[in-house]
């Protein structure tokens, strides 16, 4: 086991560059921090490059793997951490990598199509979200936030690894990409009132179904609502203009859940 207590140390200077988006996505690394996280990505059988723990924080370090674990100082782990309290454990992991066969393990896939999301924070809720709602997986379009940006990490609450997210560059082949592995029911979350949108509870939900969702500034664009099959909204106050993306997400998808697991028709 190597101990390390220079901020100079060029290891460290390694992952303090993990902090940016252009060295994770060159080295293909993210960063897990807190010991909920990093046991959690064991869980998951993701594959650790290296492991900090606080020297003297007493974390049992028993079930940690041996191989690039670090005792490190405080001064240390508060550098590579990206919080203001810095954790007990900072651990540098591989990004999983998926295909789209991956979203279709599951016999009545249940997929999510996100537009354009920018806040970090909020993909990290949808995440955490879909995992608790039985999503397949996640499809992620346009210039989305980095989905290993730390604070998505730690949003997400150890469910970042739990369920396949891919990208998708080329929007206007998204239908037929996911069509090569089964037919689905493509409905798309709308505010034009011209598309004449069914309410969220009317949709039929126990197909095999895409649900495709917009920014909350912009929406779906049209070229991902023109591939769609229904159309569905949330209806709201007049007093409200919309709805937080990650509320948007969560309620639809229980009614996915209520119509999947607690329906009697």
């Amino acid at each position: 086991m190597n101990e390390i207590t220079s901020l100079q140390n060029p290891k460290i200077k390694e992952v303090y560059a993990l902090q940016k988006r252009k060295n994770r996505d060159e080295k293909g690394l993210f960063l897990v921090e807190g010991v909920k996280g990093v046991y959690e990505a064991l869980d998951c059988n993701i594959k650790f490059e290296s492991i900090f723990v606080l020297k003297d924080s007493g974390l049992d370090i028993k079930n940690l793997p041996e191989k690039n674990l670090y005792m490190v100082s405080e001064p240390v782990i508060k550098k590579i951490s990206t919080t203001e309290s810095p954790p007990e454990v900072v651990a540098v992991c591989y990004q999983p990598k998926y295909s789209v066969g991956d979203l279709f393990k599951d016999e009545n896939p249940l997929i999510l199509v996100l537009e354009s999301v920018k806040d970090p924070g909020n993909l990290g809720t949808i995440i955490r979200t879909s995992v608790a709602c039985g999503v397949s997986g996640i499809i992620l379009t346009d210039k989305s936030v980095d989905l290993y940006n730390p604070k998505t990490v730690r949003s997400s609450t150890g469910n970042l690894w739990k369920l396949p997210v891919i990208n998708i560059e080329n929007k206007a082949k998204l239908k037929e990409e996911i069509l090569k592995h089964r037919k689905c029911n493509f409905v798309a979350t709308v505010v034009q009132k011209d598309l004449e949108p069914k309410v969220f509870f009317d949709i039929n939900y126990k197909q095999p179904t895409v649900l495709l969702f917009g920014s909350e500034a912009e929406g779906l664009s049209e070229e991902l609502v023109n591939q769609s099959d229904e159309y569905t909204t949330i209806p709201m106050s007049k007093n409200v203009e919309s709805l937080n993306l990650g509320i948007s997400v969560g309620v639809i998808l229980y009614e996915c859940v209520k119509q999947r697991c607690f329906s009697k028709i």
